[in-house]
């Protein structure tokens, strides 16, 4: 934990808050911090700044409080990528950890949507539950020192996201979607070009997407992005992507 992570509703008028979750195992445990002491903390969607400690308890359920020190409440947290990512559902497990890995490097616009190849029990999975995503924002956030919160959202029907909602998101954009098929555009020619913000990117499942959906894909305005002649799993392709883009 790089950064406490507090949310406004945790906070008294006077900036005060007492924990007993994780965060004060960790801090109690791994930290270990004196009375007096201060520790990097941030309001969610809010600054970045201090807080002081002002007692603890280390036992079987060990408990922290915490003020808020209010004008240490400048710094803002690191810049976020200008790159929306779509994302065919993949694996549950698989995608909390490309939530966990997006977040941490500041994706701040992210989408999973249906595919043909998209098994239907990957949407019924607890692994995606609201809380479930919320808590690895959270971590990731609590990693990166960060404290903006990324929308993310699940769409479940794929030809309505992509005639309604897709065009809307990758206007004044420069919109992509990988694939390893007769593409349009090949990322180690057009890196310089591609690296010019606004970007949208989207990317298929496991075995890619079927004709039909790229053809409805490149109606919505999109151009087809090659990689190369390797073939890549979802969860290798979204850091690849993001480490050749930034």
């Amino acid at each position: 934990m790089n950064l406490i992570l507090l949310d406004k509703n945790e906070l008294d008028d006077s900036g005060f808050v007492s924990l007993s979750d994780r965060r004060a195992k960790h801090i109690c445990e791994v930290i270990k911090p004196a009375i007096g002491e201060r520790l990097n903390a941030g309001i969610i969607n809010g600054k970045v700044g201090q807080v002081e400690v002002l007692d603890f308890n280390t036992g079987s359920s060990p408990n922290i409080s915490l003020q808020i020190l209010n004008d240490t409440l400048k710094e803002d947290s690191p810049p976020a990528l200008d790159i929306s990512l779509i994302i065919a559902l993949p694996r549950p497990k698989v995608a909390r950890r490309l939530i966990a890995l997006c977040t941490e490097c500041g994706v701040k616009d992210i989408h999973f949507i249906n595919s043909y190849r998209v098994e239907k029990s990957f949407w019924q999975s607890p692994l995606l539950s609201d809380e479930k995503v919320y808590q690895q924002i959270k971590l990731s956030l609590e990693q990166a020192k960060d404290t903006q919160r990324p929308n993310i959202q699940f769409h479940k029907r794929f030809k309505p996201f992509v005639e309604d909602e897709l065009p809307s998101l990758a206007k004044d954009k420069q919109a992509l979607v990988a694939h390893p098929y007769d593409a349009d555009v090949y990322i180690d020619e057009q890196t310089k070009t591609i690296k010019q913000a606004p970007r949208l990117m989207v990317i298929g499942p496991e075995g890619g997407f079927i004709p039909y959906e790229i053809e409805l894909l490149k109606k919505a305005g999109l151009k087809t992005l090659g990689l190369g002649s390797r073939i890549y799993r979802v969860e290798t392709v979204v850091p690849l992507l993001l480490g050749k883009l930034t």
